[in-house]
């Protein structure tokens, strides 16, 4: 039996657990939680200093958890040197690092061999650009719910699962511009270097084609998003090109833009010619599909094909086979396709349900906002009765 604790230890501050203990507990916390600690006190601090790089990597994972994978894969296709050596042999390695990472039993953070800069790197992104667009694009999205419901906005705050759409979606749709797109840097090397190379189609089958659909409308979701802040910041100057930077520039024009003078100024600097093929119209575009489909059926064309069931299962964040988050369908694309199994996305998904984000809110958000009805009235004015899947020949 253990002896009793002493009125002393058992008021004993934090400060005075033994180092051991005192890492322990560090390595434990998410990143909002560790930054509080750490400026609390100078005894942390001094012992995350000491070990910044191990207890960085550690509160990432806790906090990014299944999208650690995504902000690594951005970490290291955004940096100046990626930029500059940029070719098509480098995006398929990265790529195939990334899908690597995706397809592991049990992923870890501490298997990309981090360096403290990039570990910082990342929380920096996480911090400073991914939160920020993250709370202005809920706001978005749910102030065009709420118009198109004529309903007041729902207020309440993002569930676990909701943050982690709206996060993987923001990663994806960087790590999409900094593969395919003019990416962060803005060095006359980095605008005006002939661009990779790939097609739509390549960029279909290479990138879009790893997620499931539903996650490929998140981050088209995204891209709706960049593409009407662009237009409304830069009006008849708002070009594929510019979208394609990433959100750096879209956190930048969002947020520090001053007056008319300041918004000249970044407009000269900033705007680039389209990259031919990037998202929008191209690599989601019909053609591409079709041109895919007509090359070789995918696992998920055949499911489509066989109409396969898909019912909603819930929002929860369970984990799937060997310990992994298991991807299920939001509420909305499962209404969306009538509980059937569907690799539709991009074109063939109307304008206006990508708005107010179908695909990232929690089917009890959905509800209260009444937002079955308005799908499925936005579907029938794209659609009407017509199943897109129908006249496929697949």
């Amino acid at each position: 039996m253990e002896p009793p604790l002493t009125h002393l230890q058992r008021n004993a501050p934090l400060e005075m657990l033994p180092p051991e203990i005192r890492r322990q507990l560090l390595s434990i916390l998410a990143l909002a939680e560790l930054g509080a600690l750490v400026h609390a006190s100078p005894v942390f601090h001094q012992q995350y200093r000491l070990d910044r790089r191990h207890l960085l990597c550690s509160s990432l994972e806790t906090t990014l958890r299944s999208t650690t994978i995504d902000a690594c894969a951005v970490c290291r296709t955004g940096s100046v040197e990626f930029c500059k050596t940029r070719t098509r042999d480098t995006v398929n390695r990265s790529l195939r690092a990334y899908q690597d990472g995706r397809s592991a039993a049990q992923y870890s953070i501490f298997t990309e061999d981090l360096t403290e800069e990039e570990a910082v790197g990342i929380a920096t992104f996480l911090s400073c650009i991914i939160k920020p667009l993250l709370r202005s694009y809920t706001t978005w999205a749910l102030g065009n719910l709420a118009d198109a419901s004529k309903l007041s906005q729902d207020r309440e705050p993002l569930s676990r699962t909701e943050e982690r759409r709206l996060i993987r979606a923001l990663y994806r749709f960087q790590l999409c511009c900094n593969l395919f797109g003019r990416g962060t840097h803005r060095e006359e090397w980095a605008s005006w270097q002939p661009r990779s190379g790939f097609k739509s189609l390549e960029i279909l089958k290479i990138f879009i084609c790893m997620f499931e659909p539903w996650e490929v409308e998140e981050i088209a979701c995204v891209y709706t998003f960049a593409e009407e802040k662009y237009d409304q910041i830069f009006r008849d100057i708002r070009w594929d090109g510019t979208i394609s930077r990433g959100l750096e520039l879209l956190h930048y024009v969002h947020f520090k833009i001053r007056d008319h003078s300041h918004l000249v100024a970044t407009t000269q600097e900033h705007i680039s010619w389209p990259t031919v093929n990037f998202l929008g119209n191209e690599a989601l575009g019909r053609v591409a599909q079709v041109r895919r489909r007509q090359e070789r059926l995918s696992d998920r064309d055949r499911k489509q094909q066989r109409r396969d069931p898909l019912p909603f299962e819930g929002d929860s964040d369970e984990p799937g086979v060997n310990g992994r988050i298991t991807s299920r369908p939001p509420q909305a694309w499962t209404w969306a396709w009538r509980e059937t199994y569907s690799n539709l996305y991009g074109y063939y998904i109307p304008d206006d349900v990508r708005r107010w984000a179908y695909v990232m809110w929690d089917a009890a958000r959905l509800e209260r906002m009444g937002a079955k009805e308005i799908l499925l009235r936005q579907w029938e004015a794209e659609w009407g009765n017509d199943d897109p899947r129908a006249g496929l020949g697949i």
